[in-house]
């Protein structure tokens, strides 16, 4: 099992706004104002994921709560943050047998995946999206002009009863997605929390639909990556606090790595490594205060190594996905009205 610690700098800065204990309820949320070494992005509602826009200024951020927008974009020059201005237009091929443009008033997205144009300052966005649809919505980004560009490009609607969560584009443009639960199962987190198998990956390719990954039957699959070499899948197993190593092909062994709490996103270090971030939650303080960790993850030998490890507080908790931008951390959060930014160990 792993053990996370909190490096002495990082307590000490967050001395000031641990004011109850994890399992405490949940308190209004203090002014959203920097603590210490803690910098906040305010104005923005459950940055669930993120991701890191071409040029190396801006941050792309879901948006969990309907009427946010879709997307947020993250000036990480000022820790600015706005929903992005998304043009609508008609869906393009390969994703022609989209229905139409997402329902903005109930488009909530989830997790999401950036591929940068080589050598560009464009890139294509994917999206899970909850609301009228549960999709995978592709949008296209320009970030050449002072604020980036987003123009949705079309949809991929997930399969019947699946309720996504992550998403990875592939160069060969299919469309890797894990599914939670089953999206009529209003006791679907109750059920993961308890550890029984809700989910799956799909692989999408154009043209053929989706097709299930063998061996991802999991408790809640959750945040994925895909091995540089295409090769190998990485998930997590939220349900069973763990993070699996399934070969994207026939063969090849089923591995896995245990966290002692419950991984939710899986971000790219620079150094090569895997961060997987996330919750330690349960079914008695899953609406109360938990705090959250992150370890760092060999993607060969899956050894984890601790990397952080932080209380749940009312100005911070619930801890999804650490993103590097520079020599910072970026962590968002299925709930709340804020992001987190901290100097990187």
């Amino acid at each position: 099992m792993v053990k996370t610690v909190l490096p002495l700098a990082f307590a000490l800065a967050l001395a000031p706004v641990q004011l109850v204990r994890a399992q405490a309820p949940v308190a209004v949320a203090p002014p959203c104002v920097s603590q210490g070494l803690i910098r906040y992005v305010c104005d923005v509602q459950a940055v669930e994921d993120m991701a890191a826009v071409p040029g190396g200024r801006w941050v792309v951020g879901s948006a969990m709560t309907a009427g946010a927008g879709g997307l947020y974009l993250i000036d990480t020059t000022t820790l600015k943050a706005h929903p992005a201005k998304i043009v609508m237009g008609k869906a393009e091929a390969p994703y022609a047998r989209c229905p139409g443009p997402p329902d903005m008033k109930t488009l909530r997205t989830h997790g999401i995946d950036l591929k940068p144009d080589k050598g560009l300052a464009t890139g294509t966005i994917y999206a899970v999206a909850h609301g009228a649809r549960e999709s995978i919505e592709v949008f296209k980004i320009d970030a050449s002009g002072p604020e980036p560009k987003v123009t949705w490009r079309g949809c991929v609607v997930l399969p019947k009863n699946a309720s996504g969560n992550a998403v990875v584009g592939l160069p060969d443009g299919r469309i890797v997605v894990s599914k939670f639960i089953n999206a009529d199962d209003d006791q679907g987190i109750v059920h993961v929390l308890s550890g029984q198998i809700t989910g799956a990956v799909y692989i999408w390719t154009p043209g053929k639909g989706f097709e299930e990954v063998p061996g991802t039957e999991l408790s809640g699959d959750n945040g994925l990556l895909v091995s540089q070499d295409g090769q190998w899948l990485f998930v997590n197993d939220y349900g069973r606090k763990a993070v699996y190593k399934v070969p994207m092909g026939r063969s090849g062994e089923i591995t896995h790595v245990a966290t002692d709490f419950r991984p939710d996103n899986l971000r790219w270090a620079p150094d090569g490594q895997i961060i997987a971030t996330g919750q330690f939650v349960n079914l008695d303080n899953r609406n109360d205060l938990h705090g959250w960790a992150a370890v760092k993850i060999d993607p060969e030998t899956l050894k984890a190594t601790p990397y952080l490890k932080m209380p749940g507080s009312p100005a911070f908790d619930n801890g999804a996905t650490t993103l590097p931008v520079g020599g910072d951390l970026y962590i968002g959060a299925y709930r709340g009205d804020r992001v987190a930014v901290i100097p990187a160990p």
